[in-house]
């Protein structure tokens, strides 16, 4: 029995459902449905029962409940005592890896609630590459990512908590000679200038040209270690590029990229808050969260902003409260 599956079972039973626990939780449901069932299983005895309103506790679980609700309230006076230790001058960092796209939308509506929140806490970003942030993320160097979630086999370790999909596309700088290509195979005598880890070379390539039967020109392809650098050879040369779709409609880029209008179409994305597993968050990662959701549920309630309406209209908003429970 752990301390973590008491706190989903209280947690559950305190809202009503796994749905709302996982949101309070900041969890994926799969996430608290997992540990209840690991409880379930330790316990060797039915602990919930499912109806068309939520979750209920069986005699079991009610009893169970008692010492669960002890065991969080002291971990939560725990908690609070060392805050209160942490907060009487010493300065905490939070360490955050964040999808260029989300950088540029998103994150500055978050970062002045953070710092109005807990001042004490220093922040620190990292571009929000999955290839770069999961070994961080393992070894406790960087405390959340809100970024590209990676296939399941590369997620040991990890959990994720999905909040976006979006599309990837092919672009060019604006009056680029290849602006009205319409398949790849015209463009294979271009450089092209992409953004990714050396590791993730073939999941790219194979997403760009392979699954279309289409051989990579391999001698024209150039690899830049930050967006921000691929971004800029891409606007003021004729390089071509191979980006999120939200990205090239940002404020930053939409007058100066444009999106080619390929037959061709590409595996989509999903992007979330991803961070170690079976780990209770510290109170400045969840503050940050919590945030980010708020911001998330603003911006999709906003949808004729006019900062937000070209990014909001690329990408499909999955609300980490909106399934069904598990």
């Amino acid at each position: 029995m752990k301390v973590h599956q008491l706190r989903y079972l209280a947690t559950v039973a305190a809202e009503g459902s796994i749905r709302a626990a996982a949101r309070s939780l900041g969890l994926s449901q799969a996430t608290v449905t997992q540990g209840l069932r690991e409880l379930e299983t330790h316990a060797e005895i039915a602990l919930l029962t499912r109806h068309g309103h939520g979750i209920a506790l069986t005699p079991a679980g009610q009893e169970l409940l008692v010492h669960a609700q002890r065991v969080t309230a002291q971990l939560r006076e725990a908690e609070e005592a060392l805050a209160r230790h942490r907060d009487s001058g010493a300065t905490q960092r939070l360490s955050v890896g964040v999808t260029p796209w989300v950088a540029q939308t998103l994150l500055a509506r978050v970062v002045p609630a953070f710092r109005a929140a807990l001042p004490h806490v220093q922040l620190e970003f990292f571009d929000g590459l999955s290839a770069l942030a999961y070994p961080k993320l393992r070894e406790g160097s960087l405390d959340l990512m809100i970024g590209r979630i990676a296939p399941d086999d590369a997620m040991q370790g990890l959990q994720a908590m999905p909040l976006f999909s979006y599309d990837m596309t092919v672009v060019a700088r604006l009056g680029h000679p290849r602006s009205a290509a319409r398949s790849l195979a015209e463009l294979l005598e271009d450089d092209w200038i992409l953004n990714f880890a050396p590791i993730e070379r073939a999941m790219i390539l194979d997403n760009l040209f392979g699954q279309h039967g289409i051989e990579p020109p391999r001698q024209r392809i150039h690899l830049a270690h930050s967006a921000s650098l691929m971004l800029t050879l891409v606007q003021q040369t004729d390089m071509l590029s191979f980006c999120p779709w939200p990205l090239v409609e940002t404020a930053s880029l939409r007058d100066r990229l444009v999106a080619l209008p390929l037959r061709e179409r590409f595996r989509s994305h999903l992007v979330g808050v991803v961070r170690r597993a079976q780990e209770t968050p510290a109170p400045a990662a969840r503050s940050f969260i919590a945030l980010f959701l708020d911001a998330m549920r603003h911006w999709a309630a906003s949808p004729d902003h006019p900062e937000w309406r070209h990014v909001l209209r690329s990408v499909e908003l999955i609300d980490p409260g909106a399934a069904p429970d598990a």
